[in-house]
């Protein structure tokens, strides 16, 4: 889900435009409480608090927020469980609350979903969470999906989904202007199995060249593939800093800073970004990882006919968001919520998730599943959504280390890019100067 990452490694705001801090969305919920004694319900009902951000799939299905309904299924196969999810407004709300929670052991939530740059900060505190590898045996995640939530032989985060990317791109504003538009053709063009960033960029120039329109949104959302295509970028795997020193790091973000002129110089989930997805003189391609065509729909509305998906991606493989479920240790109905999450991440669930709100599942058997790789999508251009995604998947090839200080690295280039990019007040020799200064105070 991004899924789900909202400096651009986190979950993206809510689908569309959810504007209160958090909203509850759960079968029943009538008011939330941090206290541990709101377990039970009036009716003896054991009640599961649980916190998201942008769309996880799992609730009932609106027209803001598609679903599987799953809430309501398990809830039916357990008569005794209540579930409320709260939604909050964005990933940076949710990781807030869940810091909050964590540290001070208030049991605000029974589960929460945790995208997966928050993990390497988790794995730094595994005693906080419930280990779940005995819950979820009959699990059968991709191997890196597990691997990158476990410490010591402790599964501290359940899979949920993963974020293959493929290029998203509008067909109309490239056949307006003569480029290649169709799926095969625009593969092609932007450099087919031998993609790189360089071809991806080159054929950027042509477009911005010709049309005088962005060919993409915004650096940062470039340079979250760009960076998760490195196997240590900011932390070496013995846990140093190595940010500053690490000439793969330079070369990136000089080579992406050049680009500055096919940029649509926009904010990642600002109200001007939004707006952009359907507009005559928006940006024409977006890194695409599969949560995120949510996010396109909402900002377009359903009807919208332009958008379109290639497979293919720069550099070969690329991952972009994916969350996991956790259980805080101090939550009063831990084993419970534990049993919750080991269902909502078994394949039957994550099948229906794919093919209801279009997050990827990071399940095996999800994946080989013929509902999920005979998936079309007619907002797409009926695109085989199914097919290209496992493609996308399986092209992913480098898993990168994060250690627990790579999300605020991450945050801190972030916002250097956008000084350069969205705000233009540094040249990027100035922010990258600043970042270092940024990096430095960190380490």
């Amino acid at each position: 889900m991004q899924g789900k990452e909202d400096e651009m490694n986190k979950f993206k705001p809510a689908l569309a435009s959810v504007t209160a801090l958090a909203m509850i969305v759960g079968l029943g919920a009538c008011g939330s409480s941090n206290s541990s004694s709101d377990s039970s319900s009036a009716d003896g009902k054991i009640t599961i608090k649980v916190q998201t951000f942008n769309n996880p799939g799992f609730g009932k299905p609106t027209s803001e927020r598609p679903g599987a309904d799953l809430w309501a299924k398990y809830e039916k196969a357990h008569p005794n469980v209540k579930i409320e999810e709260t939604a909050a407004a964005s990933s940076d709300d949710a990781r807030a609350a869940f810091n909050t929670a964590i540290s001070t052991g208030s049991n605000a939530y029974d589960v929460y979903v945790a995208e997966v740059d928050w993990m390497p900060s988790l794995l730094a505190m595994p005693d906080k969470f419930v280990d779940l590898s005995s819950y979820t045996k009959d699990n059968d995640w991709v191997a890196w999906k597990s691997e990158s939530a476990t410490v010591d032989g402790k599964l501290i985060g359940a899979g949920t989904d993963i974020g293959p990317e493929g290029i998203c791109y509008r067909a109309d504003l490239l056949e307006k202007a003569g480029f290649p538009s169709d799926r095969e053709s625009v593969a092609e063009w932007l450099g087919g199995d031998d993609a790189t960033w360089d071809s991806f960029f080159k054929a950027g120039k042509e477009y911005t060249e010709k049309t005088g329109l962005p060919w993409y949104d915004s650096m940062a959302s470039n340079w979250q593939s760009m960076i998760n295509q490195v196997e240590e970028s900011y932390v070496s795997k013995d846990d140093k800093i190595i940010a500053a020193d690490n000439a793969k790091i330079k070369n990136l973000y000089d080579q992406l800073t050049a680009t500055k002129d096919m940029s649509a110089h926009l904010t990642q989930w600002s109200d001007d970004w939004n707006a952009a997805f359907k507009s005559d003189t928006g940006f024409a391609t977006i890194q695409c990882p599969a949560w995120l065509i949510n996010n396109i729909k909402g900002n377009t509305g359903e009807d919208f006919q332009g958008w379109d998906i290639a497979d293919v991606f720069p550099g070969g493989g690329g991952n972009w968001g994916g969350s996991y479920l956790v259980v805080p240790e101090s939550s009063p109905v831990k084993d419970e919520a534990a049993k919750l999450v080991a269902w909502l991440t078994e394949a039957d669930q994550q099948v229906s998730v794919f093919t209801t709100a279009n997050n990827y599942p990071s399940s095996e058997g999800a994946q080989a599943s013929s509902d999920v790789s005979s998936k079309t999508d007619t907002y797409l251009n009926d695109a085989p959504t199914g097919k290209i995604f496992a493609n996308r998947a399986k092209a992913y090839d480098i898993v990168p280390y994060k250690g627990s200080q790579y999300f605020d690295i991450q945050t801190k280039m972030v916002d250097a890019l956008n000084r350069v990019d969205a705000t233009q007040e540094q040249t990027p020799d100035q922010a990258w100067k600043q970042w270092l200064e940024d990096v430095k105070a960190l380490s």
